[in-house]
């Protein structure tokens, strides 16, 4: 409840759409300044006009839920196996 009211009160406040500005205003000024170099003649590499910030989420309780993940994918899977045979031997008889 208390995420769901912040989340509203930001949505509210104008801050979702002020970050969402920021990001537009950033993304104009790395296309100016492309098409400047562009004209200009330089090498451009689109890389240089991407700001792009990769998060990295990883830490030990999202490990631990991937890890959960395979052996609980890997136990589902040998159990449809082993019953998917025991019913192709059971069709075969």
């Amino acid at each position: 409840m208390i995420i769901f009211f912040g989340t509203v009160l930001l949505s509210v406040s104008g801050y979702y759409q002020t970050e969402l500005q920021k990001k537009m205003i950033l993304t104009q000024e790395a296309i100016d300044n492309f098409e400047r170099d562009v004209k200009m003649g330089k090498d451009v590499n689109i890389n240089n006009y991407l700001d792009i910030k990769e998060k990295n989420y990883d830490n030990n309780f999202t490990r631990s839920g991937r890890f959960l993940s395979k052996k609980i994918n890997n136990l589902i899977s040998s159990s449809i196996k082993k019953t998917l045979k025991i019913i192709t031997k059971a069709i075969e008889e």
